[in-house]
């Protein structure tokens, strides 16, 4: 592998770490529910919209979600896309050069 090859490895697992890490972090809202506390709204994975509706803020959940989402899904995806345009090179056989 050459050294740029080593550099796009290291930025594609970054990336498509930080943007699973990303949508595996909890979603919270700014606002507290009528107990005073923080609301949570799930993670990127899943909703957990139970706490957002006592506190009357479901939809403003689902738009955090979706936030959340919208920028960690292409992260990890583009991250995932450079592995596999790294990988699938290696995977071939390789052609055995014939003396000339």
């Amino acid at each position: 592998m050459t050294v740029r090859q080593v550099v796009a490895a290291v930025v594609a697992i970054a990336l498509l770490t930080f943007g699973l890490l990303a949508l595996r972090w909890p979603v919270y809202l700014p606002d507290f529910d009528p107990w005073g506390v923080q609301v949570k709204c799930g993670s990127g994975f899943s909703a957990d919209l139970v706490q957002a509706s006592f506190a009357g803020r479901a939809d403003e959940c689902q738009h955090a979600l979706a936030v959340r989402r919208m920028w960690a899904i292409p992260i990890a995806a583009l991250g995932w896309l450079i592995v596999i345009v790294l990988v699938v090179p290696l995977l071939r056989p390789q052609e055995a050069g014939t003396p000339g």
